[in-house]
């Protein structure tokens, strides 16, 4: 591997070629962020999305838990959710992508699992 260092110039010195990087630090960042490809999607962004596209009676019985290649993976407390989550896949598959735009969702899976009490929304009775 060739890397760009010489002991005389300073670290904050421009690179030959006229660019100025700045310190090391932000071109490792860059560089970093550039392998990664696009920013990852925080769990919170997600779970807004998924709050506004599925309605506040289903994200109060299921939570998405992961999203992978184009998928988003999501948890339903009963049976019951789980039906009604499919039958709605498409309507909520759509909006879903208007809501997050530069990420691409392709499919959702459903599954009977855990919703953790402390991000579950509690209702007064």
């Amino acid at each position: 591997m060739y890397m760009l260092f010489c002991p005389c110039r300073s670290i904050d010195a421009p690179l030959p070629g006229g660019k100025d990087e700045g310190p090391l630090g932000k071109i490792v960042s860059g560089v970093i962020k550039n392998l990664s490809g696009k920013e990852r999607l925080s769990e919170e962004d997600v779970n807004s999305a998924w709050r506004d596209a599925a309605g506040a009676a289903a994200a109060k019985h299921s939570r998405p838990i992961c999203f992978k290649k184009a998928t988003i993976f999501v948890n339903c407390d009963r049976s019951s959710w789980l039906y009604e989550l499919t039958v709605h896949k498409k309507e909520i598959l759509k909006k879903l992508s208007e809501t997050l735009k530069g990420r691409k969702v392709k499919d959702l899976r459903f599954r009977i699992g855990e919703i953790k009490e402390g991000r579950r929304e509690k209702t007064k009775i």
